[in-house]
C-alpha cells in the first residue's frame, strides 16, 4: 500500500508540474507584451525562460515513459525522429550554440501538451479560474487596445544576437491589428479562441451565450480573419450539440467533425495545383495574403530544400528549418514564413512527422473527450494559414491537443469493455450535453 501511495504522490506531484508549465506558457503569450515590459521594468528578464526550462525537463519525463515504461512505438518513433531532426537542423542551418537552443526551444513546448495523455488540464477546478481569468484578460485587453495605447507597443528586444519586437504593431487594409496585452495580434486572437474552448464546457449555457459578443468584438479589435472564423465554426458546434442533447450522440457527431477535419491538410496542396500564378488579388484585395501562400510561400521552403538539400524532402531539413530559429543562423536568407503549422513540421521532420499524422487520423476514434475532439477540428482548421510555432501556447496546444495518441489507451479498450474516459473518469459536467455529465462516473473526481 505504501508503494502504491507512493506512486500516486510521485504522479499527483509530476501532473502539478505539467499544469505550473502549461499555465506559465499560456500566461506568457497571452500577456507577453505586459510580461515582458513589466520584468524589464523589475530587471528580471531572465524569468520569461522559466517555462522553457520547465519544457525541457518534460521532454526527458516524456521520453522516459515512452520508452521504457509504456514502450509505446508511435511515442519512440517521435522521440527519436525529435532527436535525429535536431541533428539534421544542426547541418542543413549550419546552427551554432545559441541558435541550437533556440531550435529545441521552438519544438519542446510540444511535448508539454503530449504529457498530458491521460490527464486533462482543466479537472482541478483553481486551474480552470486561473484559465477564466487568462480569458477575461485576453478579451478586455483587445477591446481597450482600441482605446487605450499600451506602453509596450513596439518594445523590442534581443534574443540570440538578433532584435525582434516583442509586440507587434501590424496594420490591414489601413486599419490596426491590435494585439492587446499579448502585443501580437494573432496570438491575443488565439488565446481568446483556444481558452474558451477548453472552459466552454464547464459553463452553462447563459454564461456561454453572454460571452459570446464580447469575444467577437475582442476578436474582431484583432482583425484576424482565421480565428474569428474559427470562433464561428465552433460557436455552430456548440449550438448543433446543445440539439443532439444525449452525450454519446454529441460525442460520434464531435468525433466525425474531427476526422472529417483532416481534409484540410489537403488544401494547401489542392490550392497549389489548382490555383498557382493566379492573380487571386485581381478578383478582390482580401485574397492578396492567401495569394501570396499559395505562389510563394507555401511553395518556396520546398524548392529551397529541393535545391540546397534533396534528401530534405524525405527526411525534412531539421527542427526549426523554416521557422523563427531559422533567422538566428546562416541560412536566414533563406527563410520565407510558411504559413501551415503541418507543412512546416512536415518540411522539419519529414515522412516520420507523416505517420504521426496518420496515427493522429487513427486515434481520434479511440478519444471520448469532448473538448480534446472539438478541439481537433478548430486546431486542423486554423492552422491551415497560420504555423504555430514562435506563439509557444500554441505549439503545446498541438501537443494537447493530439496528446491521447500516446497514452494507449485504444489497445486497452479493445481489451476491455467498457472503458471510461479522461472526461468520464472525472466526472466533468459539461454544456456540450446540456450541464449533465460527459459519461460514467468512475475513478478520480475532479478536485474541488
Amino acid at each position: 500500500m505504501r508503494g502504491v501511495a507512493s506512486a500516486r504522490k510521485e504522479s499527483d506531484l509530476l501532473y502539478l508540474f505539467m499544469v505550473i508549465a502549461f499555465l506559465l506558457f499560456a500566461t506568457r503569450d497571452g500577456l507577453t507584451g505586459a510580461v515582458r515590459y513589466f520584468l524589464s521594468l523589475v530587471h528580471l528578464d531572465m524569468l520569461w525562460f522559466v517555462p522553457d526550462l520547465m519544457a525541457f525537463a518534460l521532454v526527458v519525463v516524456f521520453a522516459y515513459q515512452q520508452i521504457f515504461v509504456k514502450r509505446n512505438p508511435i511515442g519512440i518513433m517521435f522521440v527519436f525522429a525529435f532527436i535525429f531532426s535536431l541533428g539534421v537542423s544542426v547541418y542543413f542551418m549550419k546552427s551554432d550554440v545559441l541558435a541550437f537552443v533556440s531550435t529545441i526551444k521552438s519544438f519542446t513546448p510540444m511535448f508539454i501538451g503530449f504529457c498530458f495523455y491521460n490527464r486533462s488540464i482543466t479537472e482541478r477546478r483553481w486551474v480552470r479560474w486561473f484559465l477564466i481569468a487568462l480569458l477575461a484578460a485576453s478579451i478586455v485587453g483587445l477591446i481597450l487596445n482600441r482605446f487605450v495605447e499600451y506602453p509596450w507597443a513596439g518594445q523590442t528586444i534581443t534574443a540570440f544576437g538578433v532584435e525582434k519586437q516583442a509586440s507587434k504593431l501590424w496594420w490591414q487594409g489601413g486599419e490596426v491589428r491590435y494585439g492587446g496585452f499579448a502585443g501580437d495580434s494573432t496570438m491575443a486572437a488565439y488565446m481568446v479562441v483556444f481558452i474558451y474552448a477548453l472552459l466552454s464546457p464547464y459553463m452553462s449555457l447563459a454564461v456561454n451565450v453572454a460571452l459570446w459578443p464580447f469575444m467577437g468584438w475582442a476578436i474582431q479589435t484583432s482583425t484576424s480573419k482565421t480565428a474569428l472564423g474559427i470562433f464561428v465554426i465552433y460557436v455552430m458546434m456548440f449550438i448543433f450539440a446543445r440539439l443532439l442533447k444525449y452525450p454519446e450522440r454529441i460525442k460520434t457527431f464531435l468525433r466525425r467533425t474531427a476526422l472529417w477535419s483532416f481534409l484540410a491538410l489537403l488544401l494547401p496542396p489542392v490550392l497549389m495545383l489548382a490555383l498557382s500564378g493566379v492573380s487571386l488579388e485581381d478578383l478582390s484585395p482580401t485574397l492578396m495574403s492567401m495569394a501570396d501562400r499559395i505562389n510563394n510561400t507555401w511553395q518556396q521552403p520546398f524548392e529551397t530544400v529541393a535545391e540546397l538539400f534533396p534528401v530534405g524532402l524525405v527526411l525534412g531539413c531539421g527542427i526549426g528549418c523554416f521557422a523563427y530559429p531559422m533567422q538566428y543562423t546562416p541560412m536566414a536568407d533563406y527563410h520565407v514564413p510558411l504559413d501551415n503549422f503541418y507543412m512546416t513540421t512536415f518540411i522539419m521532420m519529414g515522412f516520420p512527422f507523416l505517420v504521426t499524422v496518420l496515427y493522429q487520423i487513427y486515434s481520434v476514434r479511440y478519444i471520448k473527450d469532448p473538448v480534446r475532439l472539438s478541439l481537433i477540428t478548430l486546431f486542423n482548421l486554423y492552422s491551415i494559414t497560420v504555423q504555430c510555432y514562435g506563439p509557444s501556447f500554441a505549439t503545446l496546444m498541438y501537443g494537447y491537443i493530439f496528446s491521447e495518441m500516446f497514452g494507449m489507451a485504444w489497445r486497452l479498450e479493445r481489451r476491455i469493455q467498457p472503458m471510461p474516459t479522461i472526461a468520464s473518469s472525472l466526472g466533468v459536467a459539461t454544456s456540450w450535453s446540456g450541464g449533465g455529465d460527459v459519461g460514467l462516473k468512475a475513478g478520480r473526481q475532479p478536485a474541488r
